[in-house]
């Protein structure tokens, strides 16, 4: 269990389905496998808020030494600025790369690698068609079959991400996309960089745009608030604990007001939540899906 959170954690697309197997040959069935999964994504949701914002650790939170020390805190530390370092260094200081993934091909055609039957039919179908209805026209069928058995997970996820995305976060339709496929093409999550380049499509970017988004790179033609945004989740994509307060600055001299540069920084965790859901379950590419320009389009990007 520990080894498949490390992984999800940090190379997604390296996971195959022996590493679901690993997990049934110890014992989880499929409804346990989907919870281990979650929990991680999860996790790391929260850990790259904090990070992207600067969280500090709480000056009367009573930490044990022991835990403090097993992370090179000190309990003078935590009475301090612990990430003093950051407050200073420069936005987009190159973080290090994430270790290189393997893109092995997935046999048997399956869509995903778990059991989809719902637990409760009714409920699930209900999140289905609202999970649907929110990514139509080009709707996430194949990721919301992973949560056939925890379907009040997929009903909360839904809540939430409408928040952050899915044409709720008050950014827009096309800074949402841009976002989305910045995390997606930069972590390697193939099955959400064509929706988000399909998307963006849809908003009128070009191909060879979001060829270039799917990389990691600002095309020419974005403004500077779209190119600030895409830097900006370029490193919490690659490397939250890189960011510093500079990079929060950034995104306010672009006009970005504190409420939307929270929302910016927990929309590209919370694609990264939904990338470690599709890359630890594997959710496969719908077939009807996308069109091929936007299949072009990230195949280019992320080669």
């Amino acid at each position: 269990m520990l080894e498949f959170a490390e992984r999800l954690t940090l190379t997604p697309t390296a996971i195959t389905r022996d590493d679901v197997d690993a997990l049934r040959g110890q014992g989880f069935e499929d409804g346990a496998i989907v919870a281990v999964t979650l929990a991680a994504a999860y996790r790391n949701y929260i850990v790259r808020v904090a990070d992207t914002l600067g969280v500090e650790l709480r000056k009367d939170g009573g930490y044990a030494p022991e835990i403090l020390r097993a992370f090179g805190v000190t309990a003078d530390d935590v009475g301090t600025t612990i990430y003093a370092d950051r407050l200073t260094s420069p936005p987009g200081a190159t973080p290090p790369s994430w270790p290189p993934v393997s893109r092995a091909t997935r046999a048997g055609g399956a869509s995903v690698w778990i059991d989809t039957t719902p637990t409760d039919g009714e409920r699930f179908a209900r999140a289905q068609a609202e999970l649907e209805r929110l990514t139509a026209p080009h709707p996430l069928t194949n990721l919301a079959r992973v949560f056939a058995r925890r379907s009040e997970v997929l009903a909360s996820t839904i809540e939430f991400g409408r928040l952050l995305g899915m044409g709720g976060s008050g950014l827009g339709g096309r800074t949402e996309a841009i976002i989305g496929l910045v995390v997606a093409g930069i972590q390697g999550i193939s099955y959400l960089a064509v929706h988000h380049a399909q998307r963006l499509l849809d908003h009128g970017a070009s191909v060879d745009e979001v060829t270039a988004l799917a990389a990691g790179a600002a095309p020419e033609l974005s403004s500077d608030r779209e190119r600030a945004i895409m830097g900006f989740c370029a490193r919490a994509a690659r490397a939250p604990s890189t960011m510093s307060r500079a990079d929060v600055q950034a995104l306010r001299a672009v006009g970005l007001d504190d409420r939307a540069v929270l929302t910016v920084a927990a929309a590209a965790a919370f694609e990264s939540f939904l990338g470690g859901v599709a890359a630890g379950l594997g959710v496969e590419l719908e077939d009807d899906a996308v069109t091929v320009e936007a299949q072009v389009a990230c195949a280019r990007g992320t080669a």
